[in-house]
């Protein structure tokens, strides 16, 4: 039993119905040969934990462009009962640039999905890591998180009302197909070029910079919790970069309060 708690259910069980969907994604990629590997505060759980970390609420995985293009193709040409996958391809409401690999007969509202009529299943994100330049690195960024927030405004999410809100109704007048069209774009505009760096350009967080292509391409397997999962070799110098000593527990003060932002549990 943990001592934490989510929406009054024992951390344990979120992250028992989060395994057995990495397991699903696991299992397809080795079936299919697709690439993936842990990603950020999953890899440290593997590293220090040999899982979870135990305060932590989600499972974050990453696949090279081309291999998340395949990985969603397969899971929409073979629904599944148990398991769907979420990106805004599949859903045309759905906001985030990157997907989520859902449970089907779960319940895990995010209070800023509410109202969206989207699948809210319990979740682990996959995230596309894209081919950059290190000097158009930023504006890429800047160019994908604009039309996701176009989108964002387009099917009905709270933002706040200031000038940059008035800019993306302007935009929002385009179709949707044009808005995922053109985000699509902005992230894969240089996957015909075999960089030498590449960035999870999706979800821009602790730092924008360049990665090592080979840091997504060349996998180990480690145990987490009683599974066997890829994550980077060079795992010790990605982590450090990103965080610091991330063998070092932080103080319990520090451990972030689980899933304030859920509105409906039912696992």
């Amino acid at each position: 039993m943990s001592k934490y708690k989510v929406c009054g259910y024992d951390m344990e069980v979120l992250h028992a119905r989060q395994l057995e969907i990495a397991a699903e994604v696991d299992r397809i990629c080795r079936k299919n040969g697709f690439r993936y590997s842990l990603y950020g505060g999953s890899v440290i759980g593997a590293v220090r934990h040999n899982g979870f970390i135990p305060w932590d609420h989600d499972i974050d995985l990453c696949m090279p462009r081309k291999d998340y293009e395949k990985f969603r193709k397969y899971c929409k040409k073979h629904p599944s009962e148990k398991f769907f996958f979420s990106n805004y391809y599949s859903e045309k409401k759905y906001p985030n640039n990157w997907g989520k690999m859902r449970s089907t007969n779960t319940v895990f509202q995010e209070k800023e999905l509410v109202g969206l009529n989207i699948h809210n299943g319990v979740f682990i994100d996959i995230h596309p890591i894209d081919n950059i330049l290190p000097f158009f690195l930023k504006l890429q960024v800047r160019i994908a998180s604009f039309w996701a927030c176009v989108h964002h405004v387009k099917v009905g999410m709270q933002y706040p009302k200031n000038f940059k809100r008035v800019i993306y109704k302007i935009f929002g007048i385009l179709p949707l197909w044009l808005i995922n069209f053109n985000r699509d774009l902005a992230m894969k505009l240089f996957d015909w070029l075999p960089t030498k760096y590449v960035y999870k350009i999706c979800h821009p967080n602790n730092g924008i910079y360049p990665i090592k292509r080979s840091t997504f391409e060349e996998l180990i397997e480690h145990k987490f919790e009683d599974k066997t999962f890829f994550i980077p070799k060079d795992y010790d110098e990605f982590l450090r970069k990103r965080y610091g000593n991330y063998m070092e527990f932080p103080p319990e003060a520090e451990e972030t309060e689980c899933c304030t932002s859920i509105t409906e549990c039912k696992l």
